[in-house]
């Protein structure tokens, strides 16, 4: 990726150079009479080595140099103004500077400042990084802390760019680009943006480096206030133009000045002392040595001595003991740990415990290990073990303590390991036992006397007691008084007949809160058949009862709103249709969409979009009493109005009002989260009249209504147009005909040339028509987008993807065709679907096409979606010979930085900006900047929708060689290609 990044920049600065010595296209050379001498105020910010102060005070850069020639050519006297970048702005538009360098131009810009027209220099805006961190593409960004130059057009592209991917940064504005470069350096900020220049000077400085993420090439130019300085402007222009034309020499030698001198490196002197010096100390080393060796083997006998000490306590005590070094082998194991494993010390050290436990068990014990050696902790932790041997687990309390060198480093560890099998079954049972008292919704214990020996905390959360108030009391203390005395003799009769008794009782807690509960007794009898015990248990049924009543309202009722449900509004309409066909009176259905409602979801979350509908249906409620409002779902509400006008025209204007009642209530703001949310909605209104007395009638012409408001520009209310059912009608009709046309062949495949300047016809384009036997070719505006939306742009995509292969096949043949090529379009869907890589290579194998002149020209839609999957699947098709063209350049939205990572071969510069490339400006700015972009990396570029000569010669001054279009001949079959007229290409 860095090496990649590299190259770009390098290409990059190549381009920079020629946009800002090369000669100008066209060919007009003025002079500028000397103006009147004045003084300008210029602001200077510090954004080195464009423009800044230096350690003198005084303004130096690229700029100020370059502003001095045109200075002195024009007799201006200059006053440089230090400034923070914003404050530099607002002085530039309150009239307090004359002139400010360095500023990129943009729409939002030319409003507030004028500029003049050709631009002094190119930049591209660049991340820069730490040099340890991880960050290396764009979406490493995401939750990382970016600084940013405060006010700069850096910061609000760099938060679209990350906006448009889903990427969450945080910005950090600065005031400066020193300031930001230091938010980095201090650990302040992860990233910092600035432009390629002054990061390029500065990063070394600051201790970072290029994080290979490239975004907004930009002209920079000096700005003025609105409407002042003409003559400055049109000045500095005749100088720009004057250096691009190679007239000043003193410009070449203003931009080599601050391209800096190169850096060279040189062997120091010092170098050969430090040889000396290294010498010197290995003799002494080696004398050192035989003194040394004597020591050394005195304290080996003596260690020796002592080990043989330690291994004798070691082996006497009762545990598990063992050192461990950093690799997790065993260098030190007593007795017991030999007995465990059944092998001798020569059998066990210098292996880890996968020799002895199976896989589980040896990560469990060498993560606990590397918590010890790694992070040096004094562990303390019961490890259960499964052996190989045996196949039989235990568990072991285990200490593990660090054993550090003299330098504080681990070198190993120490562990002493007991076995708590046995304590642990034990303690296992208690357990048991004692979770199981405690797991009943409430459990109580008495004596033959009835009076409360013991309860679990379940039952005393129940009533209200405490366990210790409870105690000695009896079961009367939670009588509610809803029960008499025959109920309670009953319950009694049956418990001393049958040892049991069970059933509801409402009983009364401590603070007098009266509840439902199921209480199961049960009486426990010693072996000589005497009730000893009565064990009981009390189950609060309050929630069961409240379910019941819940799951009532959840079936008819909408959860979060309240609001009435699908299946009870379906109920309420169906009477509503019945009665008004009974009473001879009108009523209507108002079908109501929020607008907009994903985006507040997508972007405040559930909680807040959930806060908007309950406001929503409380609106609604008031819109009008007699008014049955239901929530459907999502942000689908329905309001029925009955008691309308029997004549359609009057119930209609009667709908009509109520409908816009509903549309000024729903756009008024909406406190949510503290801040007010102004939303509003689309209203679809079908008459009882329309449903012909049906409910699923009467809620489809709402929903298509509802449709046609959206489509209208939403915020509106639309009556349901037969015309609607019909298009919906014709457009399933339409669907129906697809999948019989791919079924029974009614495809064909015509063609349109594409032009060489030079090469003459090089290939053309494929592109689908529907040949029906009914309605005859059916145009592909009608069909495609209803074959992508149905899925069917896949199998549709595969048999002009043969087809084609085909034609190459044919083309192959003939001297004079098998050089052409073929454009596929290949659909973001049928693009994505997993087969279609295999499914290409297939089509290759089985035709016999050579896929070096197969291009498939994809969208820019590809780049919104998993762009990793996207290169993947190009490099490997890529790899093959196959070529790529990126269709419709321009239109959509293309990062650079994922731009230079794709394997492209051509941009396709769009029909819309061709069409009136001769009168707009702005068409010839874009397509001037495509050609540009596809030189600077190294891209062909193809011009479709040329339709006059005067478009063809246009592009070819701007750089566009190969154009498509109507001049050189309409789609047509394959045989048409060998007639395209000659004049064409002149």
């Amino acid at each position: 990726m860095n090496s990649r990044a590299s190259l770009f920049r390098a290409r990059y600065a190549v381009w920079l150079r020629w946009m800002v010595l090369a000669p100008l296209l066209y060919a007009c050379i003025g002079t500028s009479a000397h103006a009147a001498p004045r003084e300008l105020r210029v602001g200077v910010y510090s954004n080195e080595p464009k423009l800044f102060v230096d350690a003198q005070g005084r303004a130096s850069g690229i700029f100020v140099d370059l502003l001095q020639l045109v200075a002195e050519r024009e007799h201006w006297t200059l006053r440089y103004v230090p400034c923070e970048w914003q404050d530099c702005l607002d002085a530039l538009a309150a009239g307090q500077l004359d002139l400010m360098p360095d500023v990129a131009r943009t729409r939002e810009r030319e409003r507030l400042y004028d500029f003049h027209s050709l631009p002094v220099l190119h930049s591209w805006s660049q991340v820069y990084r730490a040099r340890g961190s991880t960050i290396q593409s764009m979406f490493d960004l995401a939750g990382k802390r970016v600084a940013v130059l405060k006010g700069s057009v850096q910061r609000a592209t760099f938060l679209s760019m990350m906006d448009s991917f889903g990427i969450a940064v945080l910005l950090i504005d600065a005031s400066t680009l020193v300031e930001a470069f230091e938010f980095v350096q201090r650990g302040d900020a992860d990233a910092v943006i600035s432009n390629h220049l002054f990061g390029n000077l500065q990063a070394g400085q600051f201790g970072l480096v290029d994080a290979g993420i490239v975004f907004q090439p930009s002209s920079l130019y000096f700005a003025t206030g609105p409407g002042r300085n003409a003559d400055v402007l049109a000045a500095i222009d005749q100088s720009v133009q004057r250096w691009r034309s190679g007239a000043e020499p003193r410009y070449t030698q203003v931009m080599g000045r601050w391209a800096g001198p190169e850096a060279g490196a040189q062997m120091s002197a010092a170098m050969g002392w430090a040889m000396v010096a290294l010498a010197v100390f290995a003799l002494l080393a080696a004398v050192s040595a035989v003194a040394l060796r004597r020591k050394v083997d005195e304290r080996t006998r003596k260690l020796q001595a002592s080990e043989q000490k330690l291994a004798t306590i070691l082996d006497s005590v009762g545990a598990f003991i063992y050192i461990k070094g950093q690799d997790f082998r065993y260098e030190y194991a007593n007795h017991h740990i030999l007995g465990l494993f059944g092998r001798q010390a020569q059998d066990v050290v210098g292996l880890d415990d996968s020799a002895f436990f199976d896989q589980a068990t040896t990560a469990q014990l060498q993560a606990n290990d590397r918590r010890v050696l790694q992070q040096g902790e004094l562990l303390e932790v019961e490890e259960v073990n499964t052996h190989l041997a045996t196949g039989e687990t235990r568990a072991y309390l285990s200490v593990k303590i660090p054993l550090r060198l003299p330098d504080g480093s681990i070198h190993a560890l120490c562990g002493i390991s007991t076995d708590i099998t046995e304590r642990r079954k034990a303690e296992e049972s208690l357990r048991i036992a004692a979770t199981v008292f405690e797991s009943f919704e409430g459990m109580v214990v008495t004596g033959p006397d009835q009076r409360i020996l013991t309860a679990n905390q379940s039952y005393a959360r129940l009533t209200g007691y405490s366990v210790q108030e409870l105690v000695g009391e009896t079961p009367r203390l939670l009588q509610s008084g809803r029960h008499d005395t025959h109920f309670y003799t009953a319950l009694k009769d049956a418990l001393s007949a049958t040892g049991g008794w069970q059933g509801e009782v409402w009983n009364r807690r401590k603070n007098g809160e009266v509840y439902p509960a199921w209480i199961t007794v049960t009486a426990v009898r010693s072996p000589q058949g005497e009730i000893t015990h009565y064990v009981g248990t009390q189950t609060d049924i309050s929630a069961r009862k409240a379910a019941e009543e819940e799951i009532r309202l959840l079936a008819y009722y909408d959860p979060l709103t309240g609001l009435p449900n699908r299946r009870l509004m379906a109920d309420r309409l169906q009477h509503g249709l019945a009665s008004a066909a009974r009473m001879g009176t009108g009523g209507a259905l108002l079908f109501v969409d929020l607008d907009n409602f994903k985006d507040l979801n997508d972007t405040q979350g559930h909680e807040i979009g959930d806060q908007l509908l309950c406001q929503v249906a409380a609106r609604l409620g008031g819109v009008r009493q007699g008014v049955t409002v239901a929530r459907l779902g999502g942000d689908e509400f329905v309001l029925l109005i009955e008691g309308l006008s029997p004549q359609p025209a009057e119930a209609a204007a009667q709908a009509e009002a109520v409908a816009r009642t509903v549309l000024l209530a729903l756009g008024q703001g909406y406190p949510l989260g503290g801040r007010m949310y102004h939303g509003s909605c689309s209203i679809g209104v079908a008459l009882y009249a329309d449903a012909q007395g049906s409910v699923d009638e009467l809620l489809k012409r709402g929903d298509l209504a509802m449709y046609q408001a959206k489509a209208a520009g939403r915020n509106t209310l639309q009556f349901f147009d037969p015309r609607t059912q019909a298009a919906v009608s014709a457009r399933t009709a339409l669907e129906a005909d697809l999948r019989e046309a791919l079924r029974d062949g009614q495809f064909l495949l015509h063609y349109q040339a594409q032009i060489s300047q030079f090469d003459g016809m090089v290939g053309a384009e494929a592109l689908v028509r529907w040949q029906h036997p009914e309605r005859g070719l059916v145009s592909p505006g009608e069909f495609v987008p209803v074959a992508e939306a149905s899925g069917m742009i896949v199998p549709l995509g595969a048999w002009i993807l043969r087809t084609a292969c085909v034609q190459l096949v044919q083309w192959a043949q003939s001297p004079v065709t098998a050089h052409w090529s073929l454009a596929v379009n290949v659909s973001a869907r049928q693009f994505r679907h997993p087969d279609f890589v295999d499914d290409v290579l297939t089509m290759l194998e089985e035709t016999g096409a050579d896929p070096q002149r197969l291009k498939l020209e994809l969208t820019e839609t590809l780049l919104l979606d998993d762009v990793e999957d996207t290169i993947l699947r190009m490099t490997t098709l890529r790899a093959l010979g196959i070529r790529f063209s990126l269709d419709d350049f321009g239109t959509g939205y293309s990062s650079l930085a994922y731009l230079k990572r794709l394997p492209l071969d051509q941009l396709k510069i769009d029909q819309g900006f061709v069409r009136d490339l001769l009168t707009d400006a702005n068409d010839a700015s874009i397509a001037r900047a495509i050609v540009t972009l596809a030189q600077t990396m190294e891209l062909g570029v193809i011009a479709e929708g040329v339709e006059t000569a005067e478009q063809r010669d246009m592009l070819a001054s701007l750089g566009c060689h190969v154009w498509q279009g109507y001049l050189f001949g309409r789609p047509g079959p394959a045989s048409a290609l060998l007639a395209v007229p000659e004049i064409v290409l002149a």
